[in-house]
């Protein structure tokens, strides 16, 4: 397989707030991650049905469809085969274990690179 075929880690980052999509798709393909963006939950869950993804990154409060209901979607049509780590300006009313992890906001990148890397090593990974 040749560098161009060799595919890279893909994120679905899911967020109804569009700098921090913007920031988060910048900083994880500067990591050398494929990253794929949603505005809101159901584009999110249109793009997973059609993708294939080795982690799934959403808010948790978004107008139309939460960061529960993205992950109850996930669930159903990947299983746990594809983890989803949850945004959250209020992790301690969170539940951790539907999670496959939380980030607490506001956060570090270098916390943010941390956690998608236990999920996706970072060995995996093509520095552009």
């Amino acid at each position: 397989m040749s560098d161009r075929e060799s595919p890279l880690p893909r994120v679905l980052v899911i967020d109804d707030e569009t700098a921090i999509l913007k920031m988060l798709e910048m900083a994880l393909t500067r990591k050398g991650y494929q990253v794929d963006t949603a505005v809101n939950g159901e584009q999110g869950i249109e793009k997973l049905r059609n993708g294939d993804y080795g982690l799934v990154i959403t808010d948790m409060r978004m107008n139309r469809m939460s960061g529960d209901e993205v992950l109850q979607e996930v669930r159903l049509i990947k299983g746990d085969r594809v983890p989803v780590i949850a945004m959250s300006g209020t992790p301690w009313l969170m539940d951790d274990a539907r999670f496959d992890a939380v980030l607490a906001k506001p956060y570090m990148l270098k916390d943010l690179f941390d956690l998608v890397g236990k999920f996706i090593p970072p060995e995996s990974v093509q520095i552009q």
